[in-house]
């Protein structure tokens, strides 16, 4: 029998998962409630399985081909979409930014392919200080910060989705980036101090605590904001004192409000802890990981839980396969994995 893949994720109108939104009526039924057509077609996606194989320690071999052919079916040239196949969808910088990262890491993609996706990468950068779109005015474009699409029009068949920032996105975008060590390629400097900025300015700003438009929770960007500290600690230690002073200060927003079960509780607490994994954080790791380990259902999974979301609608993507994804490598640590966090040998609790 072959070998499946990561299922695609549910599709939800509110972040409870309450009211289900089928994928082959989804756009006729935004169409229909919110008086706007979105644009495209909503259908299979490849986005958890970039996850899957970002969360896939690279010492752990070759990973699920199944997962290698779902990610690869959403190629675009050197860019990836969310969703497999052509639905008027077009790449994106985020979707890119993982895929790169996890097909490199794990023997898939050769450093001379990751070179060049990288350079287009690249390109997708803001020029300019003109009205980002539909963003949010303190989302206005930055110059040199990547944005999330390119909006060159070069991809066939799809429309444009408008020129905005996300910082999850440019997170993980300046993850493959720093992957490919093009820091003295003509712009590319640049392009990684204004990332870098960006990042910093969002988490001292406290806008972070609001969620991204993509991302719901500040949980999902202090992880992605760690997890590329975690992987290049000598190029982000202007980042890491900001995250780790921001995961605190969600640590103790989560505290005052309880820990018990509750809206997007078994993912948010396993991107904290995780977070707290990717700074060398070991300060109350054993009880976390036990509160998330009781959350776990009797079939062994864990809840879906809203992850990401669209930008101009209320739909909500997650699924029990992502939640649990998250849940499982939480609650491995890492003294349990052949390598650990790169971090650790230069930080320590309080650096």
């Amino acid at each position: 029998m072959e070998e499946e893949g990561a299922p695609s994720a549910l599709l939800a109108l509110d972040p409870d998962f309450g009211e289900l939104l089928p994928t082959a009526t989804a756009r006729a039924v935004l169409r229909d409630r919110f008086g706007q057509d979105p644009g495209f077609d909503l259908g299979a996606e490849a986005f958890s399985a970039m996850l899957a194989l970002t969360l896939l320690p690279a010492s752990s071999g070759r990973p699920a081909p199944a997962l290698v052919r779902q990610v690869e079916a959403a190629r675009w040239e050197s860019r990836y979409r969310f969703f497999t196949g052509a639905r008027g969808f077009p790449a994106d910088t985020d979707c890119t930014g993982l895929a790169l990262s996890a097909l490199h890491e794990h023997g898939h993609l050769s450093s001379a392919e990751l070179d060049t996706s990288v350079q287009d990468l690249l390109r997708s950068a803001a020029e300019d200080l003109l009205p980002g779109g539909d963003c949010r005015e303190d989302d206005a474009l930055r110059p040199g910060v990547l944005m999330v699409y390119w909006e060159d029009g070069r991809e066939p068949g799809t429309l444009g989705r408008g020129r905005k920032h996300d910082a999850v996105a440019c997170a993980n975008a300046l993850h493959a980036v720093h992957l490919a060590g093009l820091q003295t390629l003509t712009g590319a400097h640049t392009v990684i101090n204004a990332s870098m900025h960006y990042l910093a300015d969002h988490l001292t700003s406290r806008r972070y605590l609001h969620g991204t438009r993509y991302y719901p929770s500040p949980d999902a960007f202090l992880y992605a904001a760690s997890r590329l500290c975690a992987r290049f600690p000598s190029r982000t230690h202007a980042l890491v004192s900001a995250v780790r002073r921001a995961w605190r200060e969600r640590e103790r927003c989560a505290d005052a409000q309880g820990l018990g079960p509750g809206r997007g509780m078994p993912l948010d607490l396993a991107l904290r802890t995780l977070t707290a994994d990717n700074l060398a954080l070991t300060t109350g790791q054993d009880p976390r990981r036990q509160l998330l380990a009781q959350t776990q259902r009797p079939d062994g999974s864990w809840p879906a839980c809203p992850y990401y979301r669209m930008g101009r609608f209320p739909v909500f993507f997650g699924s029990p396969y992502l939640t649990t994804l998250f849940c499982l490598r939480a609650l491995t640590t890492r003294e349990s994995t052949p390598s650990g966090s790169p971090c650790q040998a230069e930080w320590n609790e309080d650096g």
